[in-house]
């Protein structure tokens, strides 16, 4: 829930601007979207849709609930429209109020409030000109100061829109502020300097790499993985090379003459002729030697 400056934003009292007379529709574009987010919950209970539906028109609105928006989101889910006004207060996220271009919501729960909440949010006021709960006459800022964001880790710290801006100081708070109203678009997450929210400075627990049967060691799996990946591919390597082989073989053999029967005998023969004078030569040159 919000605290400093939270009542001015959400208590809902008739204006000319804001009445139960003033007309309300979604866009084409935001009436799918609806449809879409109803489709998710049964018939019976699509009055679970009531938050994102609200969100919806709030984003629509420019970034605060209309009475005649929240009475069209009622009609929408067949709900009585005091259901639709108890979650509209209920929850921070929902402003009845206008806002300005930027919402800025700086934290102020007890581990942003130790590292300097404070003085971030002395810093937006001196930078704005207003105190939380106010809207800058140029209609560019609104300041609010709420209860924890879940960004303890990165404390201080601060949203603007659907960002976030951690380990803040005075002077970065000033920088992101002047930025935005410059037009520009800031870095978000941390500006101290670290990755998301690493400790600071070098580590002083858990230096070795992870090991045991939980936790192995990574870069040992991935050694072994890379290994395997290399062997597979050298066998699929291999087989390729030994199906192409084959395949040149069979054809080989296709082209070739056959041997028959007929010529492995006429080669026995010739061979065993050959022999045969061999032989009669060696005799007569045995029977010259004699004489």
């Amino acid at each position: 829930m919000s605290a400093v400056g939270i009542d001015k934003l959400n208590v809902h009292r008739d204006t000319e601007w804001n009445n139960d007379s003033l007309p309300f529709e979604f866009t084409p574009e935001n009436w799918v979207k609806a449809q879409k987010f109803m489709t998710k919950y049964p018939p019976t209970y699509k009055q679970s849709a009531m938050a994102p539906l609200l969100d919806l028109a709030q984003r629509q609105c420019g970034g605060w609930l209309p009475l005649s928006a929240m009475n069209k989101v009622a009609k929408i889910l067949e709900v009585p429209p005091m259901a639709v006004y108890e979650v509209a207060s209920f929850y921070s996220m929902f402003n009845r109020s206008p806002i300005g271009k930027h919402f800025v919501q700086v934290c102020g729960t007890t581990p942003c409030k130790l590292r300097g909440s404070d003085d971030i949010m002395k810093a937006c006021e001196e930078f704005m000109g207003v105190h939380p709960g106010e809207t800058t006459k140029d209609k560019m800022f609104t300041l609010l100061e709420v209860e924890c964001l879940g960004a303890c880790v990165n404390a201080p710290m601060m949203q603007i829109g659907d960002d976030y801006f951690e380990d803040l100081t005075p002077a970065t708070t000033k920088q992101i502020l002047t930025e935005l109203k410059n037009g520009g678009k800031p870095k978000v997450g941390p500006y101290s300097g670290r990755r998301n929210c690493e400790p600071h400075g070098e580590p002083i627990t858990l230096k070795e790499q992870p090991m045991g049967p939980y936790a192995p060691n990574l870069e040992k799996h991935d050694k072994l993985r890379e290994e395997k990946k290399q062997a597979q591919s050298q066998a699929q390597a291999q087989q390729e090379s030994a199906n192409k082989s084959q395949q040149q073989q069979q054809a080989a053999s296709q082209q070739s003459p056959k041997e028959t029967p007929q010529t492995r005998t006429n080669v026995g023969l010739d061979q065993s002729g050959k022999s045969q004078k061999t032989g009669e030569e060696q005799k007569k040159a045995e029977n010259i030697k004699k004489k």
